[in-house]
């Protein structure tokens, strides 16, 4: 019989907060589930938008129960995604002020896991653990500093060499790594990490995705007759995401072709300055929305664009929206390098690649998905059933909770 856990989760960002942090509610969520007791240490929500909510507004400290889960949080400098500088900040207050309330957590703790980035979330795992002598397990999101520095949210400099070397420590000092990629496995093991010390988990994706409809979406916005290409997700600075705008200015005297983003981020005033230059109207950004309507935006649309910058840091990168996308049974534009997505989209049913710097590709892409000459449909139905069968979170969520029993006991 499984032993139960009392498991301290340390994560900057957790929903009501968006984006990849709903793999860490839910895997909390599966863990309380099965009997595990789990506590989550994390910030004010703010992100993306840098607006906390009137609940939480002017709290040093705020404790909460969501599905069983004890949820305690620590004050933080808002930021949104337009401020890098302020958002460094807010990683130094997290971490400062996490230290400061983690004592008012009573009690001991079978194993701390600490998800980065940021990578003050993988430092604060360490000095809790060590303050409170507990097993450590790291999950690695994203490589750091050699994302930002690749992806060109970071100049490289004295600063980011400290990260680097701070974050080799932290992985030799860690009882385990866990990876969301095969990629980030792969890097760490030819880095010097022992190999039985990873293991990759990855995010899957849950049931209120795979088992979703369009719920009224097209006939909302006005888009029935059109052949919507969609991009959901943070409009950042991973993802080149002007080569969707050339692509539909090349797209432009087809009318029937209509294009959609589908949130927020640093860029939006940028694509949308660019749209309006070339005057488009066949683009419409509509912001952010409520987590619980994205499936119904995804299952809405007829081709799911998705893309990185062209760099060696993401062929090992594997989107969270990856397996919502597919999840949605839509045929998947997929810009990047050969790398860990587009061997999973091969392995699923077929692989549309693009190149981001050649935006005819992507319009050629959606042409022959719009003309049958490549079965869109099918395509997506094998996206759906692949998924289903083998990422479902749950699934993940399990593995997960099976490696934390066998680190807590050995």
């Amino acid at each position: 019989m499984r032993k139960a856990m009392r498991i301290l989760l340390i994560t900057q960002h957790f929903p009501p907060e968006r984006g990849a942090v709903r793999r860490l509610f839910e895997f909390a969520s599966h863990f309380k589930d099965n009997g595990h007791d789990v506590t989550i240490l994390t910030a004010m929500p703010n992100y993306p938008d840098g607006i906390v909510p009137p609940e939480y507004k002017g709290k040093f400290y705020h404790r909460e129960v969501i599905n069983g889960i004890d949820i305690r949080r620590t004050w933080v400098l808002p930021a949104s995604n337009a401020q890098p500088k302020k958002r460094m900040i807010g990683f130094l207050t997290f971490l400062t002020t996490a230290i400061i309330n983690s004592f008012r957590i009573k009690g001991k703790f079978d194993l701390i896991l600490a998800s980065s980035p940021p990578v003050t979330s993988a430092a604060l795992g360490y000095i809790i653990s060590r303050f409170r002598r507990t097993k450590l397990v790291l999950e690695i999101r994203d490589l750091q500093p050699e994302s930002g520095e690749q992806f060109g949210n970071l100049n490289k400099s004295i600063f980011t060499r400290v990260i680097g070397r701070m974050m080799k420590f932290l992985y030799r000092k860690a009882n385990h790594i866990v990876c969301v990629t095969e990629g980030i496995e792969s890097w760490m093991s030819k880095n010097g990490v022992e190999h039985n010390n990873l293991t990759t988990i990855k995010s899957g994706v849950g049931y209120d995705f795979i088992n979703s409809h369009s719920n009224g979406i097209r006939k909302k916005y006005g888009w029935e007759d059109k052949y919507l290409i969609m991009f959901s997700g943070t409009l950042g600075w991973v993802r080149p995401l002007e080569s969707i705008i050339e692509s539909a200015r090349l797209l432009a005297d087809e009318k029937q072709f209509h294009f959609v983003f589908v949130g927020d981020g640093q860029k939006k005033y940028s694509l949308e300055k660019l749209a309006r230059q070339y005057q488009l109207d066949n683009i419409s950004f509509i912001g952010l929305q409520p987590l619980s309507q994205i499936p119904f935006y995804l299952k809405s649309g007829d081709v799911l664009v998705e893309c990185l910058k062209e760099v060696p840091v993401a062929k090992v990168a594997l989107p969270t929206k990856i397996f919502e996308y597919m999840a949605a049974g839509r045929p998947i534009a997929f810009g990047s390098y050969e790398g860990e997505t587009t061997r999973l989209l091969e392995k699923a049913g077929g692989a549309l690649t693009f190149s981001p710097r050649n935006p005819e590709q992507l319009a050629s892409i959606i042409r022959s998905l719009y003309k049958k000459e490549i079965d869109g449909d099918e395509l997506g139905r094998k996206y759906h059933e692949y998924v289903s069968n083998n990422h479902s979170r749950d699934k993940w969520a399990g593995r997960y909770m099976d490696l934390l029993d066998k680190i807590e006991t050995s």
